[in-house]
């Protein structure tokens, strides 16, 4: 509960704000004056700590604080507590009269007077308080208060229940449901409980910060809340096993101090008891078959009941189950122990979970002490069941140990690359996966050029290294062309490699990465699975042969509403990224996410952010995108996954250039671009583009939104293995149209019609609608505008639905219908505040304006300035050049220039720096 500053600076209270205030309220405002009160909880909760900070509360307030702690050694001596109490009384004795002073120096043991009965001292201590908080309050404080000896129990329950109307506060603590022969009755008890899970995470963050996930999982399990657990249970571990580069017991074992504690109250057990328990502690179930399995007696549960009246365990009156009061318990019984005892145990528990393939393997397992080829193949079973269901850190520690029970060093080395590669791609402890794969190649260098090996190889370079994607493409596609696998299908390791294949393919961004792997595609037998075969069609290049995987992923999808393992779910998410399938992933997707945020396995908590995030951007969920852009940041930072740090800053760089913060979108998207270039991520500088051109559309520079549009994809053409070319399709059309590249706008539909991406999904068919009708000639743009409008699923693409709004509103305004205008424009700049995308929101407000005014014009003096003209006029004294005037109103600079020649004399001006002056002197009925 405490963080220990260095550098002698004041601790700090972790996580018990909460508690804090409430024993305030109990205790009363000030120095708790007349107020008593008992805390309770566990060994380890942290009622010391919450003691000390009560009583440095309290004299800061301006109590004088007496404090006592009741010592085991000390119990049968009577007094001892009271004696430490008082001792800073001392003093005042000799201010008392006869008869309290004496009482009292017989009491604490000064001189040779006899000891006197309790009701005189009782009386004499409480004379005594009460003396002293005429000066100033008293707070007492016991701590231990079962420890304390029985005559200073009796006294100190006598003052408690006797400080009503003094200015004496009592406060006291001791272990839950310990004897005490301190006198309870009429005082006010309150039950501390554990830290809650965020505070307990805090706290070992803090003074471990090193701890690998998996082990804190384990620590956060095991302690249960308890702060000294989370402190000490760290301490009793080695330095690898805190790293995650060793094996953790099934049982994380005590520290010295937690022994003290916990160990004793076990070890004075009968043998039969300790036995039993010893069953349940390795089972971890509270199974009452267990006990009936693996005792003859057929009342076995008797057995227990002398652990169960020490408060050790409880037993469920309804189903009999057994649980430990605390994992701590379970912890004391393990390490009580003998080795033989636990093999003992664990064998037997082998024999109860014989129906149980993956609990008996992991019993074998830890009752064989030597090498076991049958063993170790039951576990590597067993390794392979956990990972299919998505439990990666279970599958990852049974595949280690299968390898160290393996006495073939190929087996060996084929199980430790097992679980390198699931700590890689899924646990996201990148070094204990590194040690293992080492220790995999030295048991058997055979393994090196191995599809699994390669593919481990690929993930750590990526993550732990440079992130060198032709590095880690040269690997992977050596391995699998040099393989021994015979390309079968079912061959689990190199399905595996392919997927990582595919990842650094699309992640490389070039045409030329792809050829290998759909080479390898092809010569699969009899077929490719139907996951990897639809993530290759709408991942690698979803304008040519993304309809084809969809109609594959609807099967999938079909089944993923009740999915459980992670990795297929965010696999599966990866292949809906392109058909914008992804909402019907979102409910498991979030699964996914919190699961990560209990301890999860990091990397699919980021696949799945990401996936979240795609989701949410064209959907309208901003503020969500934004946060969840946050964490997935924070994660990759935290966990070192420097490769998907950047799709969270595309993220971030597309949310700065909405709300208009141009120059914060540039800075994201170059950085994304300098990161990427020199490693090969080109899949991440289309991404950095795209958020250049909405940040370009943004600031209305359409030439530099083109460029940055033709730089993913070439205009009339929808390039090969360039996914992102379809979201930004109707960008490269509304930046050519402005820019009067009618041509390549036309172009670029028509490539769009022939690729019949608008098939893929509802957002697709709206930006494919969008663009026909920006091309549109205005005899036919009306007709164009309303089927884009009416797409099936529009309304669910906010952002993109507002901006074809906005322009069917602007080509209505010039076309002169200028009722209609208004209502596309007032729905486009509703859409656009409430998404808080202010520069599309002003865009459409001025052309709001210019429609107030087209009817009439304005006047300056007997000079009427048109609605065009007054536009402008406005867009020029705002330091818009020509060219960019003319990219906004569809005008040819040369237009522009006529315009604003025929408006200086009109104004009574001679140059453009006038103008500004010249539109603010203008009547209000008339100013822009």
């Amino acid at each position: 509960m405490w963080l220990d500053a260095d550098g002698g600076q004041p601790p700090e209270v972790v996580g018990r704000a909460r508690q804090l205030q409430e024993i305030t309220v109990l205790l009363g405002p000030g120095t708790a004056a007349g107020r008593a009160l008992l805390l309770s909880g566990e060994p380890g909760v942290g009622k010391s700590v919450l003691l000390g900070e009560v009583a440095r509360v309290m004299s800061g307030a301006g109590a004088r604080v007496l404090s006592a702690v009741g010592v085991r050694f000390e119990a049968e001596l009577a007094y001892a507590g009271l004696h430490q109490l008082l001792l800073p009384l001392n003093d005042r004795f000799e201010h008392m009269g006869d008869t309290h002073r004496k009482v009292l120096r017989g009491a604490l043991g000064y001189g040779g007077d006899p000891v006197p009965d309790g009701l005189h001292v009782s009386d004499a201590v409480l004379f005594l308080l009460r003396q002293a908080a005429t000066e100033r309050p008293v707070f007492i404080v016991v701590d231990d208060l079962a420890w304390l000896d029985r005559a200073s129990s009796a006294v100190l329950g006598f003052v408690a229940r006797r400080l009503s109307g003094s200015r004496i506060g009592f406060l006291a603590a001791s272990r839950s449901g310990a004897e005490t022969s301190f006198e309870r009755a009429g005082l006010t008890e309150y039950e501390l409980p554990p830290l809650e899970h965020d505070a307990a995470a805090e706290l070992l963050a803090a003074r471990f910060p090193r701890l690998a996930a998996p082990v804190r999982d384990r620590v956060l399990a095991q302690a249960q809340g308890n702060p000294l657990a989370l402190v000490e249970l760290p301490a009793a571990l080695s330095g690898p096993q805190r790293s995650a580069l060793a094996d953790l017991p099934d049982v994380l074992p005590l520290s010295p101090r937690l022994r003290s504690l916990h160990a004793s109250r076990v070890a004075g057990l009968p043998a039969e008891s300790r036995r039993l328990l010893l069953l349940l502690a390795l089972d971890d179930t509270g199974d009452p078959g267990v006990l009936r399995a693996g005792s003859e007696d057929p009342k076995a549960l008797t057995a227990l009941s002398a652990a169960e009246s020490d408060h050790l365990i409880t037993v469920d009156g309804t189903n009999r189950r057994v649980t430990f009061r605390h994992p701590l318990m379970r912890a004391a019984v393990v390490e009580t122990s003998t080795l033989t005892e636990r093999c003992q145990a664990h064998r037997a528990l082998a024999e109860i979970r014989a129906e149980a393939p993956e609990r008996r393997a992991w019993h074998l397992g830890r009752a064989t002490l030597v090498p076991d080829e049958r063993v170790a193949a039951l576990l590597e079973e067993a390794g392979h069941r956990a990972a299919r269901r998505g439990d990666a850190t279970a599958a990852v520690a049974t595949f280690t140990r299968a390898a160290e029970l393996s006495p073939r060093p190929a087996d060996r080395g084929r199980r430790l690359t097992r679980a390198a590669y699931l700590g890689a791609d899924a646990t996201g402890e990148l070094r204990s996966a590194s040690e293992l794969l080492d220790r995999a190649r030295r048991a058997d260098p055979d393994l090196t050029g191995s599809p699994l090996t390669a593919a481990t190889a690929a993930l750590l370079l990526l993550n732990g290294g440079d992130g060198d994607i032709d590095m880690a493409h040269r690997l992977l596609v050596e391995a699998i062309e040099t393989g021994t696998h015979g390309y079968d299908a079912e061959d689990d390791a190199l399905i595996e490699a392919l997927h990582i294949l595919l990842l650094v393919c699309w992640s490389g961004g070039r045409d030329a990465l792809w050829e290998p792997f759909h080479a390898a595609l092809d010569r699969l037998k009899p077929a490719a699975p139907p996951l990897l075969s639809a993530c290759a069609r709408t991942r690698a290049d979803p304008a040519g042969t993304g309809l084809a995987g969809r109609q594959e992923l609807d099967s999938i999808l079909a089944g993923i509403r009740n999915g459980e393992d992670p990795g297929q779910i965010v696999r599966i998410g990866t292949g809906s990224v392109h058909p914008d399938r992804l909402a019907e992933l979102r409910d498991v997707s979030w699964r996914v996410v919190r699961r990560g945020r209990r301890g999860g396995h990091v990397r699919r908590h980021i696949d799945a952010l990401m996936h979240l995030c795609l989701q949410d951007f064209p959907t309208g969920r901003w503020e969500e995108a934004g946060t969840l852009a946050a964490e997935g940041l924070r994660i990759c930072d935290e966990h070192r996954y420097p490769f998907f740090s950047w799709y969270f800053e595309y993220h971030q760089s597309l949310l700065a250039a909405v709300h208009g913060h141009f120059e914060e979108s540039r800075s994201l998207a170059d950085r994304i671009t300098q990161w990427a270039v020199p490693r090969g991520v080109l899949g991440a500088v289309a991404f950095a583009d795209h958020a250049r051109v909405l940040a370009e559309l943004g600031a209305g520079d359409y030439e530099c939104a083109y460029r940055h549009a033709v730089a993913i994809s070439p205009a009339g053409r929808l390039a090969s293995h360039a996914p992102h070319v379809l979201w930004a399709c109707m960008d490269l059309v509304e930046a050519a149209v402005h820019t009067r590249r009618t041509a390549e706008a036309a172009a670029h539909v028509r490539a769009m019609r022939k690729a019949g991406i608008a098939a893929l999904s509802p957002r697709l068919a709206l930006l494919v609608a969008g663009s026909a009708a920006l091309v549109a000639p205005d005899d036919g743009a009306v007709g164009r505008f309303e089927q884009a409008l009416a797409v099936p699923g529009a309304q669910g693409q906010p952002f993109d639905l507002a901006r074809i709004r906005l322009a069917y509103g602007e080509r209505l305004r010039r076309m002169r219908f200028v009722t209609e205008a208004r209502a596309q424009l007032d729905a486009a700049a509703e859409a656009f505040e409430r998404l808080g995308a202010q520069p599309w929101a002003d865009r459409a407000a001025g052309e709001l304006r210019a429609t107030r005014r087209s009817r009439t014009g304005a006047k300056h003096g007997s000079v009427t300035l048109t609605a065009q003209e007054q536009e402008i006029a406005a867009l020029a004294a705002s330091g818009m050049t020509n060219k960019q005037i003319g990219e906004r109103l569809h005008l040819s600079p040369r237009t522009v220039g006529s315009h604003l020649y025929q408006l200086f004399p009109k104004l009574g001006i001679a140059s453009r720096a006038a103008l500004r002056d010249a539109l603010a002197s203008l009547p209000p009925s008339t100013a822009f």
